[in-house]
């Protein structure tokens, strides 16, 4: 993912520099001056679990997003407007437990998976510099986060612990997008996304002490790291 970042940022960085007026390599994005800027990117995405989440399942997941930006108003270098995004992200974690079938031949090992879930939807303001050849992106929304857990507490499928939440979220951060040719490239970005969940859970269960108190929230902070491709019209 770095390597092709690295490679869409230095060919943009060797093209030849463009005529007065003139898009480079088509790149229209680049210098529009006047009327509304829209970029649409499918995004890929790595996160990282923050806070009391990575107590309850390690912290590494995968995801993926849709992103929608408009910017309108014009002041120099800098584009003023608003963004959307749709994205779901989610952690798995491998969970070993024993399991006693009553056969006489003792406790063997079964392996099962734990898996955490979130839907995410936000709006807000964006702002956009053009730098060059790339575009330098920033900005905060707010929105609805879909979150579920659910996690073995033994070997059956029965002894599961299920739980969603719906809640607020608010998700900030920045991007660097690379116009390659015609209006389209890549986009490199890091975003923080926080869930206001009040849900709580027991961090490690412990079978010999069922009615421990919940001690971590599943659904707190999540980090994103991602890397896609965008286009712009």
């Amino acid at each position: 993912m770095l390597a092709l970042a690295l490679t869409a940022g230095l060919l943009a960085l060797a093209a030849p520099p463009a005529a007065e007026g003139e898009a480079p390599r088509g790149n229209t994005v680049l210098t529009r001056d006047r009327g509304p800027v829209w970029g649409i990117a499918a995004v890929p995405r790595a996160a990282v679990l923050l806070g009391d989440g990575r107590r309850v399942l390690q912290p590494a997941g995968f995801g993926a997003e849709l992103q929608f930006r408009v910017y309108a108003l014009h002041l120099g270098r800098l584009r003023f407007g608003g963004q959307s995004h749709l994205g779901h992200t989610r952690v798995l974690d491998r969970m070993d437990v024993t399991y006693d079938d009553g056969s006489g031949s003792g406790p063997r090992p079964v392996r099962r998976y734990a898996a955490l879930g979130h839907t995410d939807f936000s709006l807000g303001p964006s702002v956009q510099l053009v730098a060059g050849p790339i575009l330098i992106e920033g900005g905060a929304a707010v929105g609805l986060g879909i979150s579920s857990l659910i996690r073995p507490l033994g070997a059956l499928p029965s002894q599961e612990q299920q739980i969603t939440d719906v809640t607020a979220m608010l998700r900030g951060g920045g991007q660097i997008s690379v116009p390659i040719r015609r209006n389209q490239g890549v986009v490199v970005g890091v975003h923080a996304t926080k869930f206001f969940s009040r849900k709580q859970v027991v961090a490690h269960p412990d079978p010999a002490v069922p009615d421990a108190p919940p001690d971590a929230n599943p659904f707190d902070l999540v980090l994103e790291i991602g890397l896609g491709y965008q286009m712009w019209f």
